[in-house]
């Protein structure tokens, strides 16, 4: 089974107005068909692909919406309670003509949201305290992705680790920005292009862990980053497309 971690396409900043509720357009590409339900929350996140098939478990809506836009989740305001508590399972067949084409799969992901969960979203630009991942002097430890990996990408983690395989720095970066470790937003700013393929591993920060820090002999994840990666995370503002939402439904089962 492949392993995908969707790709976002980069929003466009809209310019100051009042904000104007909006659904998201259906004119794009959608999948063929799409079942969602409620999910049993055992504390796994996960979304790959086979032959097809898009394959999503237990996500909330909220977490749905970062996948379908680029926007942390701390950055997505507004709606009913339950977008950041009630999980869900989708299992949707991605066209056969845009089988090879992830960047297509986020609008495909916008159409089900406004379909199914009748989402109605308007968009305000904010600047916020965060930071910039870049190279350190002694540059990429990171090995290239291999040609045959192509067609496939995944980023597999825990509360203190990651395997990633095909990860573009983009992506890596809208990684670190929802991990709990680092805490702000993250922009890519390393002018790496392409996939790469790494493993890191840190000490969780001790307000997200119930170990004893002192009795782990790794490195904090700003650390890590720079010893294991040839990366750093440096304080800068970050701009941010952030999503309001004005309106969701839970979907009907099916």
């Amino acid at each position: 089974m492949k392993k995908l971690v969707l790709l976002i396409a980069a929003a466009t900043l809209m310019p100051a107005q009042t904000p104007v509720s909006e659904p998201v357009s259906d004119n794009g590409p959608a999948f063929e068909v799409a079942a969602i339900r409620v999910a049993k929350d055992d504390s796994s996140h996960d979304n790959d692909s086979d032959n097809g098939i898009l394959r999503i478990h237990n996500y909330t809506l909220k977490r749905l919406i970062y996948l379908a836009w680029e926007i942390d989740m701390t950055q997505i305001y507004g709606g009913p309670n339950w977008i950041d508590s009630e999980s869900y399972d989708i299992n949707a067949k991605i066209p056969a003509e845009f089988a090879r084409q992830y960047n297509k799969v986020p609008q495909m992901m916008q159409n089900l949201l406004t379909e199914r969960f009748q989402l109605r979203i308007h968009r305000e630009p904010r600047q916020i305290a965060g930071y910039e991942l870049v190279l350190t002097k002694k540059g990429s430890q990171m090995e290239k992705a291999k040609p045959d990996q192509k067609d496939s990408s995944s980023m597999n983690s825990s509360s203190s680790s990651l395997k990633a395989q095909n990860k573009t720095m983009e992506a890596f970066a809208r990684y670190l920005s929802r991990n709990r470790d680092v805490g702000k937003m993250v922009a890519d700013k390393t002018g790496l292009a392409g996939g790469f393929n790494f493993d890191l591993e840190w000490t969780p920060s001790p307000l997200n862990s119930n170990s004893d820090p002192s009795a782990d002999d790794r490195l904090s994840i700003f650390a890590a980053l720079q010893e294991h990666l040839g990366l750093k995370l440096v304080p800068a503002k970050v701009e941010v497309l952030s999503v309001v939402i004005d309106h969701a439904e839970k979907p009907d089962a099916n």
